[in-house]
């Protein structure tokens, strides 16, 4: 009995130790408001009617053609993008055409704004990718998850903000 329960408490640190380190990693991307994306996407769409306040949660993504980790979350993005509103960013990516070439070999069909030098990634205070910033109704970003996260997870965080809005 002992041993399940210090093998309990050492699972329990570890989680905490992670999420800690995460916490503290996302602490220094932009919250509030959601800065302004002045660019189209790659498919000529106006970016930020995309993530329009009033719509309930909705997604941001920051990714990179060349980075494995976003490319496992080439599937959990997909299907929460099916079912919230929002934009990814393909942050030094390529030129368009090589950027809608990878997003048609992916079988992709996310709205994607093209910001080959980092500059809207630098504006939200993005360190790396992946990133996901999860918006309320209000069109703040209320979370920020860096790193590999399942569609499990992903939903998760965003039925909460949903449900809690600025209030978690």
């Amino acid at each position: 009995m002992l041993g399940y329960l210090k093998k309990g408490l050492f699972y329990l640190c570890v989680v905490i130790i992670i999420f800690t380190g995460q916490a503290i990693f996302d602490s220094k991307s932009v919250r509030g408001n959601a800065p302004a994306i002045d660019t189209l996407t790659i498919d000529g769409q106006n970016a930020m009617k995309l993530v329009d306040k009033g719509k309930g949660p909705a997604i941001i993504y920051f990714w990179a053609e060349w980075c494995g980790i976003c490319e496992m979350m080439h599937e959990p993005i997909s299907q929460i993008l099916k079912l919230y509103p929002g934009v990814t960013i393909a942050v030094k990516s390529g030129s368009k055409p090589e950027l809608k070439q990878y997003m048609r070999q992916q079988n992709l069909v996310w709205p994607v704004v093209n910001d080959p030098e980092g500059m809207i990634a630098k504006k939200y205070k993005i360190n790396g990718v992946p990133n996901v910033l999860i918006l309320d109704d209000k069109g703040d970003i209320v979370l920020s998850v860096s790193g590999y996260s399942s569609e499990i997870g992903l939903r998760f965080r965003v039925w909460l903000i949903g449900f809690f809005g600025k209030q978690m």
